[in-house]
């Protein structure tokens, strides 16, 4: 009897042990929230959170219920973010699918409108004066404004906090009592794929002050494997001295990395007009600049062994795009294919055009070009396009031009995300079918011609 009495009251110990080790318990560690950020058509926003546990989490491949999530700028009223997804995965990044590990991510709505990590402050605000032709083909100064934005993270100022409502199991046993957790939005807390990994540098001219700043993406590199070269040039809205804008207002320079390793070259010059080439011409339409550009591809080339110098592409939307048939003309049979998005007529100065004929534009004959726009756009008029595609195609017979010319009556037709039709670069750095078709050209030699 004795004996009973002794074993019910170890069982009931050992019920009570087992009874404790279930109880809600705060976490041994602090959660570690790491924000994800993403490249989209309008701008970085934060896609997701990551969250790291001290231990795997037992269940979950739908934890969606379970979090909450709100931010606070400037200590202002907390705003909701939607959270479309809540899952297990093995390390701090989103996955199609559910991975045994120890972090729960939580993806988030790009559209809420609390979703970009900076705001977007305006430079270059007052009118400046241009050339340009009148209705008698005379040539006369205008003003216009060349407005640019410039990003500034909110850093400190934006508290991202997220609610975990309910309880979560880990594999060791225990459970995980409701908690918050609280992040500073700053630059260095957000990871963002693919623009953590482009690097500042700067090609130099004559004399050393005359500079162009440029952002440089390695991909992690195979032995015996080569690898394109994608350069990608902004247009007049991301003139700047920050070195980052260009990255961030398009997914023009990583455009070609979600469907093949490859490297980058991604420019930035600072002023409308180049002070080392002031009667130039502006933007990129000055010889000065595409000059620092080629250096700029020349130097990556030749200490880049692994770069396929038949696979080096070119893309260019609105000036940039006016830039690159530039820079085609400077140096033909050297890029393999460009995509030129909303550009303006070849050979444009400031803003005197007319300067497109077949004889400027004979060195273009064999180039693999695509351009793209939208017949209502009103920042670069579509008539710029048609008539470098009609001199090229129609007067040159090149065999290898393609056109492509959208309607736009309302955001998101043809993928064209922001309610404007100049952004045809929307539709185009989204489309598989544009950014494979890159891809697949290869510079094609005079050798090979004669083959």
């Amino acid at each position: 009897m004795k004996k009973c009495g002794l074993l019910f009251c170890s069982f009931l110990c050992l019920l009570n042990i087992a009874n404790a080790n279930d109880q809600p318990q705060a976490p041994n560690s602090p959660i570690k929230m790491t924000l994800i950020g993403e490249i989209t058509e309008q701008g970085q926003k934060i896609s997701g959170i990551a969250l790291e546990y001290e231990d795997n989490i037992l269940s979950g491949s739908n934890l969606r219920q379970l979090y909450q999530v709100q931010t606070q700028l400037d200590q202002q009223a907390p705003i909701s973010r939607t959270v479309l997804k809540a899952y297990v995965n093995n390390q701090a990044q989103k996955s199609h699918q559910s991975n045994a590990g120890k972090f729960v991510i939580i993806e988030l709505d790009t559209q809420d409108k609390n979703a970009i990590p900076y705001n977007l402050r305006e430079e270059n605000t007052q009118p400046m004066t241009f050339k340009a032709k009148d209705k008698n083909g005379e040539i006369v100064s205008v003003e216009k404004i060349q407005r640019t934005k410039v990003p500034e993270y909110y850093n400190d100022r934006l508290i991202y906090q997220v609610e975990q409502t309910g309880l979560l199991k880990l594999t060791n046993d225990k459970t995980l009592d409701k908690t918050s957790i609280k992040q500073s939005a700053t630059q260095k807390t957000i990871h963002t794929p693919y623009l953590d990994e482009f690097v500042a540098k700067t090609v130099k001219g004559n004399p050393a002050e005359n500079q162009l700043a440029y952002r440089f993406y390695r991909p992690q590199l195979n032995a015996n494997q080569t690898y394109p070269l994608t350069l990608f040039l902004h247009g007049s809205g991301q003139v700047g001295k920050d070195n980052l804008a260009h990255l961030l207002s398009s997914k023009g320079a990583i455009a070609t990395l979600a469907y093949e390793a490859g490297f980058v070259l991604a420019p930035q010059y600072q002023t409308v007009f180049d002070p080392f080439a002031p009667q130039d011409g502006i933007h990129w339409q000055t010889n000065n600049r595409l000059d620092l550009v080629l250096k700029m591809i020349d130097h990556t080339v030749k200490n880049e062994p692994q770069i396929d110098p038949s696979r080096i592409y070119l893309i260019g939307l609105s000036r940039g795009a006016e830039g690159a048939l530039k820079l085609l003309q400077k140096r033909p049979h050297f890029f393999a294919a460009a995509l030129l998005m909303s550009g303006r007529e070849a050979n444009t100065r400031e803003w005197i055009d007319g300067n497109a004929n077949a004889e400027n534009l004979a060195a273009l004959k064999e180039e693999k070009i695509w351009f793209f726009h939208s017949k209502e756009d009103k920042v670069s008029p579509v008539r710029g396009s048609r008539i470098n595609y009609a001199i090229l195609h129609d007067n040159l017979n090149a065999p290898n031009v393609k056109y492509t010319e959208f309607t736009m009556q309302q955001a998101g037709d043809n993928g064209i995300v922001n309610a404007n039709p100049h952004n045809t670069w929307d539709a185009v750095f989204n489309s598989p079918e544009v950014i494979q078709w890159l891809l697949h050209q290869r510079r094609t030699t005079n050798e090979e011609k004669t083959k």
